[in-house]
């Protein structure tokens, strides 16, 4: 289950959210996802200002030195970084892998399904970008794949936790969307991840890519039923606020 926490941003309360699937963990692992109080990114000019100290404020909420900190580009491919010691990711990255005690990162949405994947035993942590095309692309199997091939992790120990996306009903595609997204997971036909109204689908991108992880042996999946479109009030919308350049943010800390 998703709830609503606060940091504190000078005399200022912000609302984040969290998961609590990874409560018992914070020992060792720490994640948030902003929300349109705690935001730190925009292009907005009058907004930057407060972007910044938003996020210097959850810097230090998580203790994270600038060092230990890994900002991608996201350009919506399925490629994933596994993090070395420095915060050096040039590519173009749509997931990143920490496995270091301190290392963190920070993944920017605003319709696309942001994904965190937590391993207890092995300590180490995920953080997916999961618009159509990377859900398309099967970028949550080919994560835990990596995490298996890599880190010896067993998919059903790994915790899984879907933030805030786009609502289903919001999410208008065509045929060739589609069939592409129904070509990712099993028995799909008539299924709750497909809706339709004439010749039109409506996805549901969180439940597909939980779908997706269920199908690698994950077990353990926290859906977020706050959506970025249906709960515009709290979650940046690209859809539905005419192209904003303001997102919402994942960040993920290895203790």
């Amino acid at each position: 289950m998703f709830y609503f926490d606060i940091i504190q941003n000078g005399s200022e309360n912000k609302k984040i959210l969290k998961s609590s699937i990874f409560k018992e963990f914070e020992g060792k692992f720490k994640h948030l996802f902003t929300t349109k109080e705690s935001f730190i990114k925009t292009k907005e000019e009058n907004l930057i200002n407060t972007a910044n100290s938003n996020k210097k404020a959850i810097l230090d909420y998580f203790k994270i030195k600038n060092e230990d900190l890994f900002e991608i580009k996201q350009t919506h491919t399925t490629n994933i970084e596994i993090c070395a010691k420095t915060p050096d990711l040039k590519g173009e990255t749509d997931g990143v892998i920490l496995q270091n005690s301190g290392s963190a990162t920070i993944l920017n949405f605003a319709d696309c399904t942001p994904i965190i994947l937590y391993d207890p035993e092995n300590n180490i942590a995920a953080g997916i970008h999961a618009g159509w095309r990377g859900t398309a692309g099967e970028i949550c199997k080919s994560c835990i794949k990596l995490m298996k091939e890599k880190f010896n992790s067993k998919p059903e120990k790994i915790m899984a936790a879907i933030g805030p996306c786009i609502a289903q009903e919001d999410f208008e595609t065509g045929k060739e969307v589609y069939e592409m997204l129904r070509k990712t997971v099993k028995n799909s036909n008539g299924s709750e991840l497909f809706k339709f109204k004439g010749e039109k689908a409506y996805p549901d991108l969180a439940k597909i890519n939980a779908r997706q992880l269920e199908e690698e042996g994950v077990k353990t999946i926290d859906i977020c039923t706050f959506k970025t479109t249906s709960n515009n009030e709290f979650f940046f919308s690209y859809r539905k606020e005419n192209k904003t350049t303001n997102r919402i943010s994942m960040v993920i800390k290895l203790v």
